[in-house]
């Protein structure tokens, strides 16, 4: 009822009901495109969380290769001794 009062009262005021239409088609018009949309894309809804995709499985570390490969950059001089003293400690632990 309220809305109709609204309605009545611009009317009233400005003499012209193309206001109104336009007001209401706007607004219905929106109304409409968004349950369209809503219903084509279920899942894109705020509400609805999408699941993440799985982690890559990863092969497991064998240790004595890597302190292998740590060693040939350490020797070729890619690491410094810090760094190789660094990761060999990571890589015990």
């Amino acid at each position: 009822m309220a809305l109709l009062s609204q309605m009545i009262r611009t009317v009233a005021i400005t003499g012209r009901t193309d206001t109104i239409n336009a007001w209401f088609a706007e607004r219905q018009g929106g109304r409409w495109a968004e349950q369209t949309i809503r219903a084509a894309f279920p899942a894109a809804g705020p509400h609805v969380q999408a699941t993440p995709p799985p982690a890559p499985v990863q092969p497991p570390v064998d240790p004595a290769e890597t302190l292998r490969e740590l060693t040939e950059l350490h020797r070729r001089g890619f690491l410094t001794e810090a760094e190789l003293e660094g990761l060999r400690d990571r890589l015990h632990v």
